[in-house]
């Protein structure tokens, strides 16, 4: 999922209040994004390209560093992250008679794994066509929650293999 333009107002408005109370942060867009990169560990040559969850985390992180109280993020209940954990997992049956459809969330945590791996949906589509792939039907659109699952979880594996693999906050 896309920044919106009040994440992107509010991140610009937070690290110019960092750069005004840290030493040697500048205040020019060139120093906004040159920070905003070595942040996520990847290149970012605008805020317009950054996804929410990238977001969430630059603003997260500067309010941290400015002493801002940082709101608690919406957690989900026993059963869902038991279901968010497991579906697709070796789980049998389980949830297999209740299917999900994929959400927002893990369409752009998968995203941000592919950013992390420098993939486009070309890598993607080729990687889920591949023998490899991690659905196992003919048609290899991530539908599901639990299709969702296994393709970010064979990303993650071939992430940490490549050792790009980074844990972040969302």
């Amino acid at each position: 999922m896309q920044i919106t333009k009040p994440q992107i107002a509010r991140l610009q408005t937070l690290y110019g209040q960092l750069a005004a109370h840290e030493i040697g942060v500048g205040v020019d867009r060139l120093a906004r994004l040159r920070w905003a990169s070595e942040r996520l560990g990847r290149e970012v040559s605008s805020f317009g390209e950054l996804s929410c969850e990238d977001a969430i985390f630059l603003i997260d992180s500067i309010q941290g560093a400015l002493g801002v109280k940082v709101p608690p993020r919406k957690r989900l209940g026993r059963a869902q992250a038991r279901r968010a954990g497991l579906d697709g997992r070796k789980d049998g049956a389980e949830f297999a008679a209740e299917p999900q459809f994929v959400t927002s969330a893990d369409l752009a945590r998968i995203e941000n794994l592919l950013a992390q791996l420098g993939w486009n949906q070309d890598n993607l589509a080729n990687f889920l066509s591949s023998s490899r792939s991690p659905i196992q039907r003919a048609d290899k659109t991530i539908r599901t929650s639990s299709d969702a699952n296994k393709v970010w979880w064979g990303l993650k594996r071939i992430a940490k293999s490549k050792g790009v693999w980074k844990r972040r906050a969302a």
